[in-house]
């Protein structure tokens, strides 16, 4: 598959993803913002934080092929403008998130505007009753990103597309694999990657850092050029940077 079919297919997995979510919110009666607004609140409040601050890595920490940055986050693009994504697999209020901006930042990227740092974190891991699904899909996604840029991108948007809910045990590591293999065509290296749960301590570090030192206490947090922005004005803030840029 060439690079425009990959951008073709993920612009129509986008709206996909985007009919399913509007339809979900019409029965739930949340808007956008309050979704992001409560789930920031109940992370930010809750002691998981300082359960991964305070204790010891339970995994080796292998450094990614992939582009990296010293702050534990998946480097994407060369542009100008710096946008860092705070993002955990099971938060609901990150897939409204990734379906709201995702053609943005696939269209920022293809034009070499900015340059897109996404920090797979585990906050919500004590969501998913002990199978620690944010850990697992992180370190998934991370193994994709050794594959390829728009392959974290696909394959991000397909975790989505697939996101269990809060509470349950997500989805098995089969589950993770038939969704990269079969959806985002990754190959056998992909799989044995995360098989071997090789980034769990790369994310486990990760995490730490972000909310330790990087004054993270909520996913999703966006920051554009070092300074956190509203989620619902990210595409604008992006736009004005990009401009003075």
């Amino acid at each position: 598959m060439g690079k425009s079919d990959r951008k073709a297919d993920r612009r129509q997995a986008v709206e996909a993803l985007r009919k399913q979510q509007a339809a979900e919110a019409r029965r739930r009666k949340i808007v956008f913002g309050v979704a992001i607004g409560a789930a920031v609140v109940l992370i930010g409040g809750l002691l998981a934080v300082g359960i991964w601050m305070n204790r010891e890595p339970e995994y080796e920490v292998n450094e990614p092929a992939a582009a990296v940055t010293d702050t534990y986050g998946i480097e994407l693009g060369d542009g100008p403008v710096r946008i860092d994504l705070y993002i955990d697999y099971m938060c609901p209020a990150c897939n409204q998130f990734e379906s709201a901006y995702a053609e943005d930042l696939q269209s920022w990227l293809d034009t070499g505007s900015v340059t897109v740092v996404y920090h797979p974190l585990a906050i919500l891991d004590r969501m998913s009753r002990g199978t620690e699904y944010s850990s697992r899909s992180a370190a998934a996604a991370v193994c994709a990103a050794d594959t390829g840029e728009q392959q974290f991108l696909d394959y991000t948007l397909a975790l989505y597309e697939h996101q269990p809910a809060e509470q349950t045990s997500g989805l098995s590591d089969d589950e993770l694999i038939a969704i990269g293999t079969d959806e985002v065509g990754l190959g056998a290296d992909w799989e044995s990657c995360v098989e071997s749960g090789k980034y769990r301590g790369w994310v486990q570090e990760g995490n730490e850092h972000a909310t330790s030192q990087q004054g993270v206490s909520g996913t999703p947090t966006a920051k554009v050029n070092g300074e956190v922005v509203e989620n619902s004005a990210f595409a604008e803030e992006v736009r004005a940077a990009i401009d003075a840029s």
